[in-house]
């Protein structure tokens, strides 16, 4: 198993579990060829901690000017790979930086997509219907399905290199929904893996009613919006129709903080349809920013 694999890790104020994500990463069977972290702007200290870190193991260090979320790192790793002149890579394995792979996560991907039709394949996903996610069975080892979730998923470098890096303008959520569509329409078959090689932290939200999906909530219905609008099919259109609207009768119903929760999915609506890319809505300070 020869194969060049560029893993991309992008990590964001999280020193301490960065630290364990990329030990994880470097304990692999199958090494990646080089690993990619991509730095959001941190002020916790990971930027100097990786500026020590850059050139040793093959680690190689991209330190954003502002925090472009998961959208914008991740394809700024994947424009790397694609342009660096010492490598040509076969594969991209996306990492996230609160997600800890077993030693043989890599090497079971790669197995896998060299023995399959699949095109890449992700370690959690699920099938499409009506517009709705409908989670894969767990007692299927792999099997092929319309959505991979892109946090430890291996992807064919020339799908990237044909259909373009992940959108930058999506900034979070439903970036790797977006490139599912994209792969499938352009004739590409998507597979999920279920080994049970990752243990996600969940460090970004949980719960119903948290802080974190205040933001996420905006975001999803942005950027669905986005999916439709550059994918468009009635199907998926009314399907999000039905889903927000059950999405904001729940939160104007049950949520403690009702109107601002309401009001941030109609502004991801809204900003959707007039197409306001990018970071408009701040995670941190949950203020929306000026154009």
């Amino acid at each position: 198993m020869s194969s060049n694999v560029c893993a991309i890790l992008v990590t964001f104020n999280r020193l301490e579990t960065l630290k364990s994500a990329l030990e994880h990463v470097l304990a692999q069977i199958v090494k990646p060829t080089t690993i990619v972290i991509v730095d959001n702007n941190s002020t916790d200290g990971t930027i100097e901690y990786l500026q020590s870190v850059h050139g040793q193991n093959n680690i190689h260090c991209i330190f954003m000017d502002n925090n472009t979320g998961s959208a914008g790192a991740i394809a700024a790793g994947m424009t790397f790979g694609l342009t660096n002149n010492k490598t040509t890579y076969d594969y991209f394995w996306v990492l996230d930086d609160d997600t800890l792979y077993a030693p043989n996560a890599l090497k079971d991907l790669v197995e896998n997509i060299e023995q399959s039709k699949f095109s890449m394949i992700g370690l959690h996903g699920a099938h499409i219907k009506m517009g709705r996610k409908i989670q894969v069975k767990d007692d299927v080892k792999l099997q092929e399905v319309d959505y991979a979730m892109i946090d430890g998923a291996l992807i064919k470098a020339e799908v990237v290199r044909k259909l373009g890096t992940i959108c930058e303008e999506f900034f979070m959520m439903c970036d790797d929904h977006e490139y599912s569509v994209r792969m499938q329409r352009g004739g590409y078959k998507i597979g999920v893996l279920k080994n049970g090689a990752d243990n996600r932290l969940y460090l970004g939200g949980g719960g119903q009613f948290t802080r974190a999906t205040l933001w996420r909530g905006y975001y999803s219905a942005r950027n669905h919006i986005f999916i439709i609008k550059k994918h468009f099919s009635f199907v998926n259109l009314f399907g999000y129709c039905v889903l927000q609207t059950k999405l904001l009768l729940t939160a104007a119903f049950l949520a403690p903080d009702r109107f601002r929760r309401v009001k941030f999915r109609l502004m991801g609506i809204w900003h959707g349809i007039i197409g306001r890319g990018g970071r408009t809505l701040d995670p941190g300070t949950l203020k929306f920013r000026s154009k």
